[in-house]
């Protein structure tokens, strides 16, 4: 039995009464939020549906509206958690100066081996900040912002010849870069059957080695511009 059905059996098992303590209501808060992991690794963005995380919870579908307002503040709550990972993980994986391609390679190798979290970047704006209230939007994008900061020291560290924000810039840059590969990189099945096809071969393209094809890129195009402006 793995995580996931373990999971499954005991929230199920569970009675979900409303909570009363602030640690009960946080507890949960987590229990939904795990029960959307499941969820969502399993069938992707298009199969969170809040009767999904109901039932892999045990609980009502009205049950969730206790502690959160809608489908898209669970998703971007995820993609938060998910980014914050990458973060820590960053600032654990550089280890001083490095070379441009040195870092795209990183952060490619990072964003690459978080499927999730591109999924949820390439939803982000076209979908999950479209039915949040502006209370839950704020606090996304605070939390967001210092995330960004994190991220930011952690590229100057390796890149210190970027200002902070130039460093800020290339991030915004990554989540344009993520946000729209990702849904090219990984096309629906009637896609995939075509580009086996070799007249259309030329559209088939991987995600990894396109992301850092573009990082490189604008990395090296940003320290040419310092080069030439100094």
């Amino acid at each position: 039995m793995d995580w996931n059905e373990t999971y499954h059996q005991t929230m199920t098992n569970q009675s979900f009464q409303r909570a009363r303590s602030a640690e009960a209501k946080a507890q949960r808060h987590n229990d939904l939020i795990r029960a959307a992991t499941c969820v969502l690794e399993q069938d992707g963005v298009d199969g969170l549906t809040l009767q999904a995380i109901a039932s892999r919870a045990g609980i009502v579908k009205s049950n969730i509206y206790r502690y959160f307002e809608t489908r898209e503040a669970i998703l971007v709550e995820l993609l938060l958690r998910d980014f914050v990972k990458l973060i820590e993980d960053l600032e654990q994986e550089v280890p001083g100066e490095m070379a441009p391609a040195d870092m795209a390679k990183l952060l490619a190798e990072m964003f690459a081996s978080r499927q999730v979290l591109c999924e949820l970047m390439s939803e982000i704006a076209p979908t999950m900040e479209k039915n949040i209230s502006i209370d839950c939007v704020r606090d996304f994008k605070r939390a967001l912002l210092a995330e960004a900061a994190r991220a930011t020291s952690a590229l100057q560290k390796g890149l210190p010849w970027l200002e902070a924000e130039e460093a800020m810039s290339v991030f915004f840059s990554i989540h344009v870069f993520v946000a729209g590969l990702w849904p090219v990189t990984n096309p629906p099945p009637v896609l995939v059957t075509l580009y086996e096809e070799p007249e259309f071969a030329p559209l088939k393209y991987e995600f990894a080695p396109a992301l850092f094809g573009m990082i490189t890129a604008h990395l090296l195009g940003l320290e040419a511009m310092k080069k030439l402006n100094a």
